[in-house]
């Protein structure tokens, strides 16, 4: 494997059937690669390992939210070597090609989010937490995956690192309007207050077995936020707060 290098697609709308994998999109040629490679990568993860439905895989965050994907330069044999059967010796040798092939995707989906979830899974109004005062505006890492073959090589705390380093240089990027950002498909009035500007809070939804990967980058588990069910996987809440690098305005 060559040395990765990781994609960013900023929010966008996507011409998405939920009901059909990657590879059966009828606008694939409208929608960015960066996204469908995405999908490409989580589809093979959740849907075809994990078996979750492919209609429940898509959902209505993908196109509020920033998206990475992270590829690998792989080298693949196009016509294999050919060799003399008596003597052995290589008649025509192999034909090989170096593709780029997405391996790893995060993403990052802004606030405003459906209330935190309770033990056993039943959400009720935003509450406190261990990390989370129920009021303060969150942006929440996840669909984190890797393509069993690269796992063990650090691709997904490259992901998780390049989006918190991304958030980090950006924290106004979110503030905007509810119209502007897709606020209003959560309830709130257009025209209304807007939420507190963002201060470095982020969380993850872990499955179970995957907090060791979120602990290495500084997550800490949320302990008042018990564990869910979610697509009959265990799932645990998860915080990390990082200084921010606010622009500075001329006077």
């Amino acid at each position: 494997m060559g040395t990765p290098f990781i994609a960013l697609l900023e929010p966008t709308e996507l011409p998405w059937d939920k009901a059909l994998p990657p590879s059966e999109q009828p606008n694939v040629a409208s929608i960015p690669r960066t996204f469908v490679d995405a999908m490409t990568v989580r589809s093979q993860v959740f849907v075809q390992e994990q078996n979750i439905p492919q209609a429940n895989e898509f959902d209505s965050d993908d196109p509020r939210s920033a998206h990475w994907v992270i590829y690998a330069s792989v080298n693949q044999t196009i016509t294999p070597a050919v060799t003399d059967p008596t003597t052995g010796q290589i008649i025509r040798p192999r034909q090989s090609s170096t593709q780029s092939v997405p391996i790893g995707t995060v993403r990052l989906v802004p606030f405003p989010h459906p209330p935190h979830p309770v033990q056993d899974g039943v959400y009720v109004d935003d509450r406190p937490t261990t990390f989370h005062d129920g009021i303060e505006p969150y942006v929440k890492l996840g669909r984190l995956a890797v393509t069993p073959e690269f796992r063990g090589r650090g691709i997904a705390g490259q992901l998780i690192c390049t989006a918190i380093d991304w958030m980090r240089k950006h924290p106004s990027y979110f503030d905007p309007s509810p119209a502007e950002r897709g606020f209003s498909h959560l309830g709130m009035e257009q025209g209304g207050a807007l939420p507190p500007r963002w201060n470095g809070l982020f969380c993850c939804h872990a499955q179970a077995d995957a907090v060791k990967v979120w602990e290495k980058r500084g997550f800490r588990v949320d302990e008042a936020m018990g564990t869910w069910m979610e697509e009959g996987i265990p799932h645990v809440g998860m915080f990390l707060r990082v200084d921010v690098e606010r622009e500075v305005t001329p006077v």
